[in-house]
């Protein structure tokens, strides 16, 4: 890690001390997020975070306890977007495999996003047995819920004849991966590898009666 390379995020706060607290909290959770994607998180110590928001490591115990802590607020803010991109398909889809193309490409939008930057899908298993649980219990739920949406779109013709549960771990595989790679700097924005992945999604999962529609629409663009 770069020494005082997201340092500004940490010092130009000059709000109210309740704001300035959640803003270095979100600057301390956001850095190390990315380095627990990048490096892992037995490979990240808090002093990694503290060279690079440029402050000492005894500072960053003023806004966590401890890396579990850092961890598990990771992982809510993963399901916490999850959950977002849900109730955007939801409301915006008209089938199936709209809902899940929606999904798809917000999830992916939002957590390669600045508010996203910071979400951990990976090292589940270093979670603390309490936190595991909770965390468990939040990706099932998300689970649930889009194999929900395969099975709806099979069931409307818009999705060919996949296994939802399957569909679901080789879309969910594909993101967790991403995080290892994926930079806010790098070559392609994450609004522009999200509609990459939800195209690539679309040829995978669409059935022969959605995709005519589709092809024709391209055409005429």
């Amino acid at each position: 890690m770069q020494r005082g390379r997201h340092s500004a995020a940490w010092k130009n706060v000059v709000l109210s001390r309740d704001q300035q607290f959640a803003l270095k909290r979100a600057a301390l959770l956001r850095e190390a997020g990315r380095a627990f994607s990048a490096q892992g998180y037995h490979d990240t110590s808090l002093d990694d975070v503290a060279k690079t928001l440029g402050v000492t490591k005894a500072a960053l115990y003023y806004y966590v306890k401890n890396k579990q802590e850092i961890l598990f607020e990771c992982h809510m803010q993963a399901q916490d977007l999850g959950e977002t991109a849900l109730q955007y398909s939801e409301q915006n889809g008209r089938n199936g495999r709209e809902k899940i193309l929606l999904l798809a490409q917000k999830y992916i939008e939002l957590i390669t996003g600045e508010m996203g930057s910071f979400a951990v899908l990976g090292e589940f298993d270093a979670l603390d047995a309490e936190n595991r649980t909770i965390i468990a219990r939040r990706r099932d739920k998300f689970d649930r819920h889009f194999r929900r949406l395969v099975s709806d779109g099979i069931a409307d013709g818009s999705i060919r004849s996949v296994d939802p549960k399957l569909t679901v771990f080789f879309f969910m595989g594909a993101i967790n991966w991403m995080t290892r790679w994926f930079r806010p700097d790098g070559p392609q924005p994450g609004a522009e590898i999200a509609q990459h992945f939800a195209d690539l999604l679309d040829k995978a999962i669409s059935s022969a009666q959605a995709a005519r529609p589709a092809a024709r629409a391209r055409a005429r663009a």
